[in-house]
């Protein structure tokens, strides 16, 4: 009798947690997990309305982060899956806006390099915690850095719309970024990154005995 109870306790999720994998946040984030790729074949389509529907796409994406997380807390459907899946779908999301706006000549490959290693570290840390049965605790700090990586991705990609929409319009060759936009473009870059590198580092600190 006492091994039953014993074992019922084990198997119970934690309070405000559901063992079940179809729920409404889960859902979010596989969704967002599928528009990635849809977001990186429109973006780099040589048609011009294909750079608005990029940007609607990277939109309802980065919303379902918004919401995945909100509606999970809100009706205590938290998973394991979406306590890894969630931050891991963040980080594909931005990094691969970031990795095309390189590719497109808009962004210093090295600065988009900083924040890719960070984040290819602290993921394969936060695998290997979770291998070791062991949860991890994701900051504030953290947490601003993906909105702040979000809200550049998607104002440089409204900064795309402009230019395509304009040079298609008004009959004029098309030009991503001048002289004045880039500096001002990888400025901000720069700065998120910063935020990124000193994010990673107090994630370190503040899980140092986990791992």
């Amino acid at each position: 009798m006492l091994d039953t109870i014993e074992s019922n306790r084990i198997s119970m999720p934690e309070p405000g947690t559901t063992d079940r994998f179809w729920t409404i946040p889960n859902v979010l984030t596989v969704l967002r997990l599928v528009l990635t790729p849809v977001f990186l074949v429109l973006i780099f389509a040589d048609n011009w309305y294909c750079k608005i529907l990029a940007l609607l796409v990277f939109t309802v994406a980065s919303l379902t982060d918004f919401y995945d997380g909100k509606i999970a807390r809100r009706d205590g459907t938290i998973t394991s899956f979406g306590r890894f899946m969630d931050p891991l779908a963040d980080k594909l999301l931005v990094s691969s806006a970031l990795i095309a706006f390189v590719i497109l000549g808009m962004v210093e490959a090295w600065l988009v390099g900083a924040m890719l290693v960070r984040d290819v570290v602290i993921t394969s840390l936060r695998i290997y915690a979770t291998q070791r049965g062991k949860s991890v605790v994701t900051s504030t700090l953290a947490k601003w850095k993906t909105m702040f990586q979000l809200v550049l991705a998607f104002g440089v990609l409204v900064f795309i719309n402009v230019r395509v929409i304009t040079a298609e319009f008004y009959s004029v060759p098309l030009v991503l970024v001048g002289d004045v936009s880039y500096w001002v473009l990888n400025l901000l870059v720069a700065s998120v990154t910063l935020l990124a590198v000193v994010s990673g580092i107090h994630y370190l600190i503040e899980n140092r005995k986990t791992f």
